[in-house]
């Protein structure tokens, strides 16, 4: 069941979604026949009135026939409950049930007696059963209040009819979603002492919440974060797909992760039958499902990924890598017009040369490309690690030593450098070339060298990309450290608001860590000298945010009414606009998500959605029950986006923040604050 809730919370999805009806269907199987009736029973749900067709096929050895029937499936009351897709904990709301009388002989205004039984997350603050006069063959209608309670997860109301004997009953499912997206954050060090306190900064709900500790003199212990950080991400461009399968890959180098091959191999399926929608004919990928281009980064991406998958062991469709090395090829003989494009055509031409193409020429004219365009830059960037690998490759050793004493940890320079490009992701690639073409040089970077690796994490400077590389490089760092690290004593303890302290089981593999309840409010850390640390949360926080957030980004929200005008109350069955208005606040920031979760009882009109707004077009669009989300790019302009809602229930919802944030730069994000919306009775 968790790891459903993470592939939910990974597509943008609600991982507490309602249960829809199950379609009314039953196949009895082979069923011998002789002269003796038999009989075949079956439940119809009370979810079903109307129609049933009833099919039989007979075979003998000579001959074979088929009958059908059908009948009218009908209880003596027909119920129809009007329920909110989602609400939120703390949500008041209104639900109606329309009753139809169509029981024989009831007469005129018939008793009926109803009543709503709430699963354990909703609560019923008023009348939970009532009595109503329907007269055979007219309907009704009965109203509930309910009001959701501090417990996410699939909520359900069941509706009971009586007159007599007869009674009919029908349940209604709906979701209680926290008003907040999930988020996992970590903060985390390191301590010359060995000895450390940590205040966990984030109240949760207990459903689905995580909150991991961990320590260890070996850098490795800094990947539990990160992965975590990958598994929930919310987002599903294709370089952020391929971000979430590297760990896989570095899990199989490090012996202290030890898992299930074929569950392994199995998720990579899963990821490949992903990335196959994404690769275009001419082999390349897009970023995004639809585009036509192949976009540059994510195709030389996924092939580095791939070709990573197939050292390491693992199934890769050989059609698939065919087609992409194809496309990689003839990118590689375009030439570069940058640094930043002679950054890719250096990745593109190592992963040519691991899978065996001959990349001679291509590698010299690249580099008499950069000696003449950045005679003082090229040698200390990324492209010549990248470049230096390659000649390795190559059997060219003078060259390829030559060339990777350039690279410095923690002194790249921002030169050309996309929303892929960072100090971390480029520090980590580095780690990750040496520790694969040079190792003996890799065993020679000592402790202050992987300390400036790490730094960038410890600042909260990581995206996607640098994550997954990070964790490949810090496995190398890890597994070079193993032998003289040995077994570890971490001590870990969580202390609650009321001062009790509680001893948490360390578990040693694949660095000591440790799980602490939704209650701690602090943790202290012994352990030996010089001991990287990490904190780390996922889940929903409890807390509505209700302060505006504006870092180098705006977002504001409104609902407006017929007439245009904002309004925070509104009437059942009314259709609202909602309007968001985005923009840059320093320059033009790309790659950016703009998440607008909806309040309770608000329903999107689908075909409402906007996908261009003037000379603004969205990169992609995603539209789910619970929520809107767009990717795009935004300058200084405002850019006005808008959808329609329709007001499906009654009662005072919470209001979730509105949120734009740019994908590769954590800094860089816009919040609305929370509020409050009532939906009143229909005028």
């Amino acid at each position: 069941a968790l790891e459903d809730a993470q592939q939910l919370l990974g597509r943008n999805l609600n991982p507490f979604a309602r249960k829809l009806d199950q379609p009314v269907a039953f196949w009895s199987g082979l069923v011998n026949g002789d002269a003796e009736l038999r009989k075949q029973e079956f439940v119809i749900p009370d979810t079903f009135n109307g129609r049933l067709r009833v099919m039989a096929v007979a075979v003998s050895e000579a001959a074979m026939g088929a009958a059908e029937a059908k009948t009218l499936v009908r209880g003596p009351f027909v119920l129809t409950p009007n329920v909110p897709t989602a609400v939120a904990p703390g949500d008041e709301f209104e639900v109606t049930l329309g009753i139809a009388n169509a029981l024989e002989g009831s007469g005129d205004d018939a008793g009926i007696e109803l009543e709503v039984r709430p699963s354990d997350n909703l609560q019923v603050p008023g009348v939970a059963a009532m009595t109503l006069q329907v007269s055979e063959g007219s309907e009704g209608r009965a109203v509930f209040r309910l009001r959701a309670l501090p417990g996410p997860g699939a909520a359900s109301l069941v509706f009971s009819a009586r007159h007599g004997d007869e009674s009919a009953r029908i349940t209604a499912t709906l979701s209680v979603r926290p008003p907040v997206p999930y988020v996992t954050s970590f903060e985390s060090g390191f301590s010359a002492s060995g000895r450390l306190e940590l205040d966990v900064p984030r109240e949760l709900y207990a459903s689905l919440a995580h909150n991991r500790v961990a320590a260890s003199v070996r850098p490795v212990v800094l990947t539990g974060g990160l992965v975590a950080y990958l598994e929930n991400f919310p987002h599903d461009c294709t370089e952020q797909i391929v971000s979430r399968g590297y760990p896989l890959l570095a899990y199989l180098d490090h012996p202290d992760h030890q898992g299930d091959a074929r569950a392994r191999q199995q998720q990579l399926e899963k990821l490949i039958k992903r990335l196959r929608t994404r690769q275009t004919a001419a082999g390349g990928f897009n970023l995004w499902p639809g585009h036509g281009e192949p976009a540059v980064f994510p195709s030389v991406y996924v092939l580095h990924f791939l070709t990573d998958a197939k050292a390491r062991g693992m199934a890769v469709p050989g059609d698939m890598l065919k087609r992409g090395l194809a496309w990689l090829r003839d990118y590689a003989g375009t030439g570069p017009g940058s640094l930043g494009e002679a950054r890719r055509h250096a990745q593109a031409l190592y992963i040519l040369s691991r899978n065996g193409l001959l990349t001679t020429n291509h590698l010299v004219h690249l580099q008499e490309y950069l000696e003449a365009h950045y005679p003082k830059e090229w040698r200390t960037d990324i492209a010549a690690a990248y470049m230096a690998a390659t000649w390795q490759l190559l059997r060219k050793h003078d060259d390829a030593r030559r060339l990777i004493r350039g690279y410095r940890l923690g002194e790249a320079q921002a030169v050309d450098w996309t929303d892929y490009d960072s100090r971390l992701s480029h520090d980590a690639q580095y780690s990750y070339l040496l520790a694969r073409q040079f190792y003996e040089q890799f065993r020679e970077l000592d402790g202050e060298q992987g300390l400036k690796l790490v730094q960038p994490i410890f600042e909260g400077r990581y995206n996607t990309v640098s994550s997954a590389m990070a964790i490949l490089a810090l496995g190398a760092w890890s597994e070079r450290m193993a032998p003289a690290t040995g077994a570890e004593q971490i001590s870990i303890t969580e202390q609650d608001d009321s001062g009790r302290q509680l001893a948490l089981e360390v578990e040693p593999h694949p660095a000591p860590h440790a799980t602490a309840s939704v209650a701690a409010r602090r943790v202290h850390i012994e352990g030996a000298p010089r001991l990287f640390y990490q904190l780390a949360q996922s889940g929903f926080d409890r807390t509505l945010p209700d302060e505006e957030i504006r870092n180098r980004l705006e977002i504001v929200r409104e609902y407006l009414d017929a007439d245009g005008k904002p309004v925070t109350t509104a009437g059942q069955g009314d259709e609202l606009t909602v309007r968001l208005r985005v923009r840059a606040l320093e320059g033009h920031v790309t790659n950016v998500a703009v998440i607008d979760l909806l309040p309770g009882g608000f329903e999107v009109l689908r075909d409402s959605i906007a996908h261009e707004s003037g000379r603004w077009r969205a990169d992609y669009s995603d539209i789910r029950e619970d929520r809107v989300v767009f990717y795009g790019s935004f300058g200084p302009a405002v850019t006005e986006l808008g959808y329609r809602v329709k007001l499906t229930a009654r009662g005072e919802f919470a209001v979730p923040p509105a949120y734009a944030e740019a994908m590769y730069d954590r800094r860089v994000r816009a919040q609305t604050p929370g509020g409050r919306f009532g939906v009143t009775a229909a005028p």
